[in-house]
Order: C-alpha cells, then sequence, then structure tokens
C-alpha cells in the first residue's frame, strides 16, 4: 500500500467551455483525478455534457456565493447579492459581510441547496463539496455545509487548511498570499470537520491561479511523507480574451504542468499513489 496518495483537483468545472475543456484534457492525458463543478457557472451544462465522456473523473460540488448569478429567487436571497443582483465581487467583500452580521443564514441554506440539487438533478454521483474560495469554511457556514453534506448523502468535504513551507517565504510579493493563507488556517483550526471525510492534508492554496510547471515541482518535493493530500489546481485552455482573466489565473500553463511525464514519473518512482475524493477510506 502506497503510504501517500494524492488526490490532484481542479477547481471550477463549468466556469467557461475553456476550463471545461482544459479539466477534461488534464483528466485524460495527466494526472488530474478529481474536479467540482459550478452550479452557476455559464457553461455548466457543457460540463455535465463533457462528464459523460469522461466516467474515470471524480466530480463534487463547488458552492458558490461570490461573482456569479444565483440560482435561487433574488428576493429571496437578498443579503447575499450586490446593488446589481449578482454575488459579491470577491471572497473578501463576502467575508466582511459575514462577520458583521449582513449575511443570512437562512439565505445561505437556501442557495446551497439549490446548487446542489441543480447536480444531482443531472444524476452526477457527488463525491465531495468544497467551495469557491473556500468560503464553506467559515464559521456557522461550515456546519451548515456539513449538515447538508449529510442530507444529500455526500460523504467528504474539503478541508483547505494548508502547511507552511519554506519556498513560500522565498517570494518578496508573497505576504499578502500568506496573510491570507494565515487567516484560512485559522478557520480551518477552530471548524468541527468530523462530520464528514476528508483528506490528512491539503497543497495548492500558496500557489492558487498559479501551479505551472515550477511552482507544481516546489509542492511534489515538499509533499508529507505519508497520508492522503489533496492539491488544487486550476486547469484550462483559457485565452487573453477569457471573461476571468482579471483572475491573473495561468490556466494553460497548469495544464501543460500536469501532463508533464517527468510529473508522471516522479510520483511513479515515489510510490506515490493517485485517487480520488470517491477513493477516501475515512
Amino acid at each position: 500500500m502506497a503510504e501517500c496518495k494524492l488526490i490532484v483537483h481542479a477547481d471550477d468545472f463549468g466556469l467557461s467551455e475553456k476550463v471545461n475543456e482544459g479539466i477534461v484534457e488534464a483528466h485524460r492525458n495527466g494526472i488530474l483525478t478529481s474536479t467540482s463543478i459550478m452550479s452557476v457557472g455559464a457553461a455548466f451544462d457543457h460540463a455535465i455534457q463533457l462528464s459523460r465522456s469522461a466516467p474515470s473523473l471524480d466530480i463534487g460540488i463547488h458552492l458558490t456565493l461570490v461573482e456569479e448569478e444565483p440560482l435561487s429567487k433574488k428576493e429571496d436571497i437578498k443579503t447575499l447579492l450586490n446593488s446589481n443582483g449578482r454575488f459579491y465581487d470577491h471572497a473578501v467583500s463576502f467575508v466582511k459581510r459575514y462577520l458583521l452580521g449582513k449575511v443570512s443564514l437562512d439565505e445561505v441554506k437556501l442557495e446551497f441547496e439549490a446548487q446542489i440539487q441543480k447536480v444531482l438533478d443531472h444524476s452526477i454521483e457527488v463525491s465531495h463539496l468544497d467551495s469557491h474560495q473556500h468560503i464553506h469554511m467559515l464559521p456557522g457556514i461550515r456546519s451548515l455545509v456539513g449538515k447538508l453534506a449529510k442530507k444529500y448523502l455526500i460523504p467528504a468535504i474539503r478541508y483547505p487548511r494548508e502547511r507552511f513551507k519554506p519556498y513560500m517565504f522565498c517570494d518578496k510579493n508573497g505576504a499578502g498570499r500568506l496573510m491570507q493563507l494565515l487567516a484560512l488556517n485559522a478557520f480551518c483550526t477552530i471548524a468541527n470537520t468530523s462530520d464528514a471525510k476528508r483528506p490528512d492534508h491539503f497543497s495548492g492554496f500558496y500557489f492558487g491561479g498559479n501551479v505551472t510547471e515550477e511552482n507544481l515541482w516546489k509542492i511534489l518535493l515538499n509533499l508529507p511523507a505519508s497520508g492522503t493530500i489533496e492539491l488544487m489546481c486550476h486547469p484550462g485552455n483559457c485565452d487573453m480574451d477569457c471573461r476571468y482573466d482579471h483572475w491573473n489565473y495561468h490556466w494553460k500553463g497548469e495544464l501543460s504542468a500536469l501532463k508533464k511525464q517527468d510529473v508522471k514519473d516522479f510520483l511513479e518512482r515515489k510510490g506515490i499513489e493517485l485517487i480520488s475524493y470517491a477513493n477516501l477510506e475515512k
């Protein structure tokens, strides 16, 4: 039995057709094992269609309360929406409102249930829940998500607590990301996660949207010696006309890195087993 088991997970399935195509390509030709679908994504139907052609691709649900259009009636979730009737533009805006008590948990539950049900209505076998920009780890929301997972028989929930590594302190421009990681880890630490399965370790937040070949090697060379690890990534075939260019993600670079033969050879040489959320044992 391999001592180290790795889930290579792509967020944002359903965000756009180019992202969808990149995710499936990374699964077919690379090391990607798992993804999570956005019920509110503009290319949700395209993602569902592609998933039928890749039955070995493990699928979870990427719960979303940021930037996109909601599924619920707007008059029913007013505390979740900006003046344009959309979710707030960034998790920072949402978190500030949430911590100030301006967000209704009942409305969060209503929208999350709509997003979960939409996926289940397409006969997708859902292995786990996670969220866009990790908002599911906020106090109160994580408990709510745990109850929804139990209600809908979804066995696992992402635990995005990434341990600090030496390479994170070598980038003079990484201070802001380190502060975000510190805040996320704090929310993870206080959350009760005994209600669902989860990997033992997590990686990919620090390099979020930038798991290019160079950074992928930094992660792989610093993996824990044992346990299950989720590596979050964002592969895609986006170009300069992509609606989400302002995220400054390196979709194509991540896709290329996940397909490298030397990466595959390294995992095999080290005896690191590729698994998915569906394979979690605890």
